[in-house]
């Protein structure tokens, strides 16, 4: 028997088979607005506070997120450069990056030649003593992005087609599950809806793209020779073996049998040779039961202002809910099971923080979502046994918000999302700066951490909230009654814990907040100059992008503890971090994931070179 994972939903629905409608699908969307102007010609007016409390004091003002406005970002002082291809951003870098960015062809089968020069060549290491993954080892795992959805589905679900060869999913294969769960919210490329009721369904209208995207109406008439042409041609192009393809969706209705093709074939070849099924792209589906006709003139302008409610009529399709409805802990799933075969072919691992993740300004913590972040491993196994981790290294957020700009807030909705970007960004340069540091505790020092006090009031210290019960058991001796009065019925050692009266008059600072197994450093980091490159990944819809983060150590000591420098630095831009962005690539397109993972496979390369 095969034990599949217990959250996979793949097999458990009939996409052939009637059932309840699920929710409308929703079109993907990002956020896009127009970043403030930085202050370039010195530090923000607004810093010239003595206490340097400007930046905290504004973020205790933040009860909701709608108080997220521009003058958060303005405050920040971050400057957002134009989105930029891996080329670019690795361009910026050291002078040694581009070597470690792979190049295009990678995606390619090695060559006999390639896996002798390789061989022959000096052996490179890592950071952590580790030999430098090749274009093998960087081949094996990218040859699994490149198979085709449906194919890699099948293969989870043992249901292939007869004749097709099993595929080996072997490093992705989490992340094929959770990509098909993540499908069953977004894939809405087989929606077929039925009408509730016979009468409506004839006297509706019901149109029918052309080969151009253009739809066309027949008001309860048969389709012409040349409409039945032009279907049979998209059928064709859209499926060479006949079969019906995946990215077609029909809207059924009693006495009508047009059919609405609302996403486009979109075939390739890969790398291999092989022809690429069409992708998911959701954002070019309009759903077809709500889809404006092209032809005014032999339209029914009362069914175009009122459409049909197809909520209470019959679903067959690959969804079981939309993007809104899907759980966000399947996208975090999915885009880890994405980046943990590519960390660990450099021999870092992801965990979560282990202490809540917070961004300190001066006297406040505030809160960050921090879905996961990769570690470098001690090189001592004992001390990777027991749990030590070193970095960090890169870091990965996922969000749950979907359909920006719904609500007619575009803007503040991208504000509130970027600064979020921000938060985890800044979170995770705060901790690479923490290297070779040691946590100062909130009241470490001061005397109402250390001095006992009380005010002399009738009742004790503690007043009425000390009883019987909490009065301190004495001292035992060894006998062997008392003995075993300690012991608990099982025979184990019985503990006391202490009393309420007792934690009250301990006196100590405030709990820690850096994880006391972790050993904080900035790796990576060209030593040579004092700026640090941090990396995150984040993600929304069914996407990711890469995020780097340039920023100096001076502008950290400001943020963190409101200190300005007391002498002009030598770099006159430390205040203004600078942040770039790639663009979105949907995990869904083979063509998207794979170049993702060249970029992150680079990105990895780069931070855990080994540096003189």
């Amino acid at each position: 028997m095969f034990s599949f994972s217990g959250n996979l939903l793949a097999g458990q629905h009939d996409t052939k088979k009637k059932r309840t409608p699920p929710a409308r699908p929703i079109p993907v969307t990002f956020p896009v607005f127009q970043p403030p102007a930085p202050s370039t010609s010195g530090p923000p007016l607004a810093w010239n506070n003595k206490d340097g409390s400007e930046i905290s004091s504004h973020f205790l003002t933040l009860k909701k997120p709608s108080d997220v406005t521009e003058d958060t970002l303005s405050l920040l002082n971050v400057t957002f450069e134009p989105e930029c291809d891996f080329e670019t951003m690795f361009l910026s870098l050291s002078n040694d990056a581009q070597s470690h960015l792979p190049p295009k062809n990678w995606l390619r089968p090695p060559e006999h030649i390639d896996l002798l020069m390789s061989s022959g060549s000096g052996v490179t290491l890592l950071s952590n003593g580790r030999r430098k993954p090749d274009h093998n080892e960087f081949f094996v795992r990218a040859r699994e992005l490149l198979f085709s959805n449906d194919d890699a589905f099948s293969t989870l679900t043992r249901k292939g087609s007869r004749g097709q060869v099993s595929l080996r999913l072997a490093h992705f294969r989490k992340f094929w599950e959770g990509l098909d769960n993540m499908a069953y919210y977004w894939d809405n490329s087989l929606d077929e809806y039925g009408s509730p009721s016979p009468g409506t369904a004839k006297s509706g209208v019901e149109p029918t793209p052309d080969a151009s995207g253009a739809q066309r109406v027949h008001d309860g008439q048969e389709p012409t020779n040349e409409d039945k042409a032009n279907t049979k041609t998209r059928s064709e192009i859209s499926s060479p073996s006949g079969e019906e393809p995946r990215k077609k969706a029909k809207v059924e209705a009693a006495g009508s049998t047009a059919t609405v093709l609302t996403s486009k074939s979109n075939d390739s070849t890969g790398a291999n040779g092989t022809t690429r099924p069409p992708f998911i792209n959701a954002s070019r589906v309009l759903p077809a039961r709500t889809a404006p006709p092209k032809v005014p003139w032999s339209t029914n302008l009362g069914s175009q202002n009122n459409p049909e409610d197809l909520s209470q009529g019959s679903y067959r399709g690959y969804r079981i809910g939309n993007g809104a409805e899907m759980p966000d802990q399947y996208r975090i799933d999915c885009v880890r099971a994405f980046l943990e075969p590519i960390a660990w072919a450099f021999g870092v691992t992801f965990s979560q923080h282990r202490r809540p993740p917070v961004l300190k300004l001066k006297h406040i913590r505030f809160p960050v979502r921090m879905s996961s972040v990769t570690w470098r491993s001690p090189q001592d196994r004992m001390r990777a046994r027991q749990g030590w981790m070193e970095g960090p290294v890169l870091g990965m957020q996922c969000r749950a918000d979907v359909n920006f700009g719904s609500t007619g807030k575009l803007d503040a909705e991208s504000v509130l999302d970027t600064v979020r970007e921000l938060g985890g960004l800044l979170l995770l340069a705060q901790e690479r700066a923490r290297e070779g540091k040691t946590e100062t505790r909130a009241g470490e020092g001061k005397w109402w951490t250390a001095t006992p006090r009380w005010g002399g009031g009738p009742g004790g210290e503690v007043g009425d909230a000390e009883s019987a019960i909490d009065v301190p058991a004495k001292d035992t001796n060894t006998t062997s009654e008392k003995n075993s009065a300690q012991r608990n019925p099982d025979g184990s050692k019985a503990r006391r814990r202490p009393t309420p009266a007792e934690v009250w008059k301990v006196l100590r600072p405030g709990h820690p907040s850096w994880d006391p197994k972790i050993v904080y450093e900035a790796i990576g980091k060209d030593r040579s100059v004092a700026w640090d490159d941090v990396f995150m990944v984040s993600s929304l819809n069914h996407h990711i992008r890469i995020l780097r983060l340039r920023v100096h150590p001076l502008y950290l000591q400001y943020l963190t503890d409101g200190i300005l420098p007391v002498t002009t630095p030598s770099e006159v831009d430390w205040y203004t971090p600078k942040l770039q962005r790639t663009r979105w690539f949907d995990l869904f397109n083979i063509d998207d994931r794979s170049e993702a993972m060249r970029g992150i496979w680079g990105i990895m390369s780069y931070l855990m070179r080994k540096q003189e």
